[in-house]
């Protein structure tokens, strides 16, 4: 069984806050859950508040293997937890400036660049 820590929607429509789970990975978003390891609350005014978690037992189940979510794992590194399996975004490489085929060859009009284009969207 494939264990994830990802959160459950709760409340009402713009109004909705979320429960952070050990889910397994099959089943529903808002299914059955193993064990509630907190909360978030988005629209809570105190910071303390916004984010409660049981650290301890989110670390537990990180060890044992459990998954998390792209949003769990930024939380929970805000929040201080440092493990291997928490994972967030990397910054990519900045992508290098990319030089025009006509400018570079010097010979070809922006009419023909345009039809080559229609002719390769239409052989598609």
């Amino acid at each position: 069984m494939s264990v994830k820590l990802r959160f459950k929607r709760m409340g009402r429509s713009n109004l909705a806050f979320f429960r952070l789970s050990a889910i397994d990975s099959r089943s529903p978003r808002d299914g059955r859950v193993i064990e509630e390891l907190g909360f978030y609350d988005p629209r809570a005014k105190d910071a303390a508040k916004q984010f409660v978690v049981k650290l301890d037992r989110c670390k537990h189940w990180l060890d044992v293997g459990a998954i998390p979510s792209g949003t769990v794992s930024s939380l929970l590194k805000k929040n201080g937890l440092d493990h291997k399996q928490l994972k967030l975004p990397r910054p990519g490489k900045p992508k290098p400036a990319v030089v025009e085929a006509g400018k570079k060859e010097g010979g070809a009009k922006p009419a023909e660049v345009n039809t080559e284009k229609k002719q390769e969207a239409e052989a598609k």
